[in-house]
């Protein structure tokens, strides 16, 4: 998978899970267009190398963000963002 398709992916489920969507891993799998397999190693991936906060509620079959934050990608500018703000939210994500 390339990184552009990592990327939209990641994305895309960012979005359902700010959506409330609701479903088991193979209906998010559906939903996303990708096997249940290569689901999990998305989730994997999000918990292990960005270190996402995310689990899933059987109770409410949804996957969810333990704690507030977001997804960033791409190169930032200090002329959009100041060092400290940027500095801070580096160290938050750590």
């Amino acid at each position: 998978m390339s990184l552009e398709e990592k990327r939209r992916l990641l994305l895309a489920f960012d979005a359902l899970i700010r959506s409330g969507f609701k479903g088991t891993p193979l209906e998010y799998a559906q939903r996303l267009k990708i096997s249940r397999s290569t689901f999990f190693r998305l989730v994997d991936y999000m918990k292990s190398d960005l270190q996402t906060p995310i689990s899933y509620s059987t109770d409410n079959r949804r996957y969810v963000y333990e704690k507030e934050g977001i997804l960033l990608f791409g190169f930032f500018s200090f002329d959009i963002i100041n060092r400290n703000e940027f500095k801070k939210i580096r160290d938050d994500c750590r």
